[in-house]
């Protein structure tokens, strides 16, 4: 059958041949060549096969590359090329592919395994249905995947799918325009990237979906999303990197983010070994740290980890700015972003900025979940907790709190001790309350009065001198004051205890 099939090849494809076994490039003026032939060269079936493949400029490729289960002999660079039907490769083998600047109706690669490379820049792929313009699900490439400048559009499913993708070297969407519709434009789960992923000034669109949806990527180099154009149709995100890890950089500097129906950047339980570069940008739906246009961009951080967070390089953003991030644009109340940022603060030896951003977290615990503390009583107690003494972080303000108490105390007793009834004053000698006129007390004895009631523990014995007076009128309304505050000295006194000994410092 091959025989026959070679004596009807015609003077180009014969001329295709020859090149292969030279190791030359044909350059063809949209001349055309079947695609079996380059099945054929690739199997080996022509005889051997330069070491520098099979090269192929400006074909115009007829029939389908069918790559099946092919384990190639050489690699095929078939560049600006026009290929009249999808190209194939469900499990193939190949020590490289070529196919940049060429137009393909569709790239299927499942379980494609590349030794050096995949190489589809400046390509223009239009493709349809569920599988995805360029489909590469549980694909191995040694060397890299280059989508650099690329066009993918597919009106009803995804632009690139590759979940499972195992990429040896770097991932390169830099400059790439992709159109997908569904479920996501751009599916990566589980994909691992030994090198860099790189999508500077990549366009992503998806009226329908997600525009990238990697829940568990793994990138061991940078996260490069310079100025990248983002927008999507889904409540779980645009760009989704749900319990993603990051070892290198994550740069989100200049991009736009955008999101009609929920979350614009979603990175619960992602991690990032490097730094986090994020921008101040006016820009409407920008992931960054700075104002936004219309409605607040919400993100998701929950269980997200980080080394460092940059608005550009050498532009260190500060703790306020990241709280901000975190108290503004997320969706609702969750404790592991207040807890990872003070982690890295604390990391830091910044003490300081780590009891106030623990404080931040209560206060939008009460603000935004409040059900979580229970009834209204407990709500009422934890904002008066926070007044007195900030969730437990501030013990010097309820030191303080706890002193004017006692220097209520006192002046209490001291103001008993000016006020008089029939003779007697409300504050005065105890020997003299069954007298017709009582005798006054000493201002320090007045004070020692108030300090002796209005202290839980340690009286200081001056009643036995001087004391309330229980027949006048005020006496009453002066013990009932006195019962307030002596109960605010408790209370001040306990949280006051509590906090220096850490029992109430703990996440909610």
């Amino acid at each position: 059958m091959t025989e026959d099939f070679t004596n009807r090849l015609n003077d180009l494809e014969r001329a295709l041949v020859e090149a292969a076994r030279t190791g030359e490039e044909l350059v063809c003026d949209g001349e055309a060549i079947r695609a079996r032939l380059i099945r054929e060269l690739l199997l080996g079936r022509y005889g051997p096969v330069d070491p520098r493949g099979i090269r192929v400029a400006g074909a115009r490729i007829t029939g389908v590359l069918d790559l099946d289960h092919v384990t190639a002999c050489a690699g095929a660079a078939l560049t600006g090329c026009l290929f009249a039907e999808p190209v194939s490769a469900w499990n193939a083998r190949l020590p490289w592919l070529d196919l940049s600047r060429s137009w393909l109706p569709g790239f299927h690669g499942d379980l494609v395994e590349v030794e050096a490379g995949l190489w589809l820049t400046g390509a223009v792929i239009v493709g349809s249905g569920n599988g995805g313009a360029v489909a590469l699900p549980g694909a191995r490439i040694t060397g890299s995947l280059d989508l650099d400048e690329a066009q993918v559009i597919n009106g009803s499913g995804a632009a690139l799918r590759a979940h499972g993708l195992e990429v040896s070297g770097s991932v390169l969407m830099s400059g790439a325009d992709l159109t997908g519709a569904g479920r996501c434009a751009v599916q990566l789960f589980g994909a691992h990237v030994g090198g860099n992923l790189l999508l500077r000034a990549t366009k992503i669109t998806n009226g329908s979906g997600a525009a990238i949806r990697a829940s568990q990527l793994r990138v061991e180099g940078v996260l490069d999303c310079k100025g990248v154009k983002a927008s999507g149709d889904n409540f779980g995100g645009a760009i989704s990197l749900l319990g993603a890890h990051v070892g290198g950089d994550a740069m989100f500097l200049g991009a736009e983010v955008a999101n009609r129906s929920g979350l614009a950047l979603d990175l619960e339980h992602a991690q990032v070994v490097g730094k986090v570069f994020l921008v101040r940008s006016t820009v409407c739906a920008n992931v960054g740290a700075g104002s936004v246009c219309g409605d607040p961009v919400l993100i998701d951080l929950n269980g997200f980890k980080f080394g460092a967070l940059e608005a550009s390089p050498g532009q260190p953003v500060s703790w306020r700015d990241w709280l901000h991030l975190i108290r503004h644009h997320t969706k609702s109340y969750r404790p592991g972003p207040y807890q990872a940022l003070a982690s890295a603060e604390r990391d830091a030896g910044h003490d300081g900025n780590v009891r106030r951003i623990l404080i931040a977290q209560q206060k939008d615990l009460r603000q935004r979940a409040p059900e979580a503390l229970g009834s209204w009583p407990t709500r009422c107690f934890h904002w008066l907790w926070g007044v007195l003494a900030g969730y437990g972080y501030l013990t010097r303000r309820t030191a303080f709190a706890l002193l004017l108490a006692m220097m209520a105390a006192g002046v209490l007793g001291v103001w008993a001790g000016h006020v008089t009834d029939g003779g007697h004053h409300v504050g005065e000698r105890v020997s003299s309350f069954s007298s017709p006129y009582g005798q006054e007390c000493t201002a320090v004895e007045l004070v020692g009065l108030g300090l002796d009631r209005g202290l839980p523990l340690a009286p200081t014995g001056v009643r036995a001198r001087c004391d309330l007076n229980p027949d006048t009128t005020w006496a009453a309304a002066f013990t009932i004051a006195i019962w307030i505050l002596q109960a605010a000295i408790w209370g001040l006194a306990t949280l006051a205890l509590a906090g220096y000994t850490g029992l109430i410092r703990k996440s909610t």
